[in-house]
């Protein structure tokens, strides 16, 4: 090496031991925006929530949604992924209770079974119209070649009597924007609003659906509503609190809640407007490589803001309003 060039070697060494203070690594600018309910990156679930492991002992937990008629009371189904098993058949509806963000029992038990008149295809979630009807969205279309996709609306039933649901309609609909070669989308989240049922497909841009109309005699083409804010993808869950003014989606790990900006707004407005920001609080509910626990359902308790949570893997979430608003 040639004097000059040592020169020259020597000066960028000084160059940089001055630039890095004498040694020390030089601070590095965040790879990602902050969240604004916790963080979402940590090793576990963020602080205030909190996991009963095993909770839910029918296993294959899919959706839940709160009770209207029974207080404390919810309501939960399972997806194909599970099996029929003495007393947790795949086609009932499930009651457990939460008290003070704990499960407990319901009819004399852990949770109550009903059986439903009709075979469970691919059931995801379940909502609640304004007279405490539930409504089961059998929207699963993993390989996109279902034709029959519909929703169940069912007679809430009596957790502490016998015998099975009562299905008082069933409503078969189609997507306006099927992929090509494909009969339908995959879907795993609904809600109602004003009465009217929402689909959110699952796919890497979360659109939202409406049904124009419900006939339980012919297939109805839904309506595009829009993508919601945020970039939120993959969606498993939502839920829409009784007041209206706030709207709960969910991965199998992250929980995301969106607060309308003007709550007197009512029906597709109200709805258009919730999606048209960001999440205002998003909530990590397992940690890196804790795909395994697979949160599937979401749900608002009846008249709270606090949050419910079931996993496939028979854990159970509970995410007070509190815990997400820091």
């Amino acid at each position: 090496m040639s004097a000059r060039l040592r020169r020259l070697a020597v000066l960028v060494v000084l160059l940089v031991v001055a630039g890095c203070g004498g040694g020390e690594v030089p601070p590095t600018t965040p790879t990602s925006p902050p969240t604004g309910g916790g963080g979402g990156g940590g090793a576990g679930p963020d602080p205030g929530v909190e996991v009963q492991e095993q909770a839910f002992a029918a296993g294959g937990g899919s959706g839940i949604v709160a009770s209207q008629r029974y207080p404390g009371v919810f309501w939960a189904i399972r997806d194909r992924g599970g099996q029929d098993r003495p007393g947790r058949p795949q086609n009932a509806l499930y009651a457990y209770k939460v008290t003070d963000g704990k499960v407990g029992k319901v009819a004399g038990g852990a949770f109550k079974a009903v059986p439903m008149p009709v075979p469970a295809k691919d059931w995801e979630d379940i909502g609640r119209d304004s007279q405490g009807n539930l409504w089961i969205a059998d929207i699963g279309n993993n390989e996109c070649d279902r034709a029959d996709t519909a929703l169940l609306k069912v007679r809430e039933p009596d957790p502490a009597a016998s015998g099975p649901a009562e299905l008082l309609a069933t409503y078969r609909y189609r997507f306006p924007d099927p992929p090509s070669g494909c009969a339908g989308r995959n879907a795993e989240a609904m809600f109602l609003a004003g009465d009217v049922p929402y689909l959110i497909d699952k796919a890497e841009q979360s659109t939202l659906y409406r049904f124009p109309s419900l006939d339980p005699d012919a297939a109805v083409t839904l309506e595009k509503v829009g993508v919601l804010a945020g970039g939120v993808a993959n969606l498993s869950g939502a839920d829409l609190s009784t007041d209206g003014s706030r709207l709960a989606v969910d991965t199998h790990t992250v929980l995301y809640v969106y607060q309308a900006a003007d709550p007197s707004l009512e029906g597709a407005a109200l709805v258009a407007d919730l999606i048209s920001r960001p999440p205002a609080w998003t909530v990590q509910l397992a940690g890196p490589g804790a795909g395994a626990a697979n949160v599937e359902g979401v749900a608002f308790g009846y008249d709270s803001l606090d949050l419910n949570l079931l996993a496939e893997n028979r854990d159970v979430y509970f995410v007070p309003a509190g815990a997400y608003e820091r």
